[in-house]
């Protein structure tokens, strides 16, 4: 699925990145921008903002009001409100962008030595180029979500 998060749903933009979910966010953007976005690139809205969840529905812009203040419990609501089926799909959540797997020796100097070191699988963003592996942020998320979005 597509996602467009307003500017109060940054923590779950990142979250629905991990489950191989794309989504754009614009951390300070105006509500009509949002909107025009969400209707031009045919994303389903994702707000907190009661007025801005009205319009979209009132201009047939699929959108979902997130009403929790914790991560963990907008990203079980969106989930059920749009029967997401998490991926195993990489996407940077940080930009967005497709992760790719790359081998160990290729990313040799970009990560501290002990991560290096210890860890045998990484992907790197094709658009930013950060680097990632499977952290204990992973093992956490992994735990809540009760699969792993990182499998092969």
């Amino acid at each position: 699925m597509k996602f467009i998060a307003d500017v109060m749903l940054g923590k779950l933009a990142r979250f629905l990145r991990m489950i191989g979910q794309d989504v754009i966010y614009f951390a300070d953007a105006d509500d009509d921008f949002i909107i025009y976005s969400a209707k031009e690139t045919r994303r389903i809205l994702l707000t907190r903002d009661v007025r801005l969840y009205q319009s979209a529905r009132l201009l047939g812009i699929p959108a979902v009001l997130v009403c929790s203040n914790h991560v963990k419990e907008q990203l079980k609501e969106v989930i059920e409100a749009t029967k997401l089926v998490p991926e195993k799909a990489k996407r940077c959540i940080v930009c967005n962008a497709p992760l790719k797997s790359v081998e160990r020796c290729e990313i040799e100097g970009l990560v501290p030595e002990f991560v290096w070191m210890r860890n045998s699988e990484f992907w790197i963003c094709e658009g930013c180029g950060k680097v990632y592996w499977r952290g204990s942020h992973i093992k956490n998320f992994i735990k809540f979500l009760g699969f792993d979005p990182w499998e092969k």
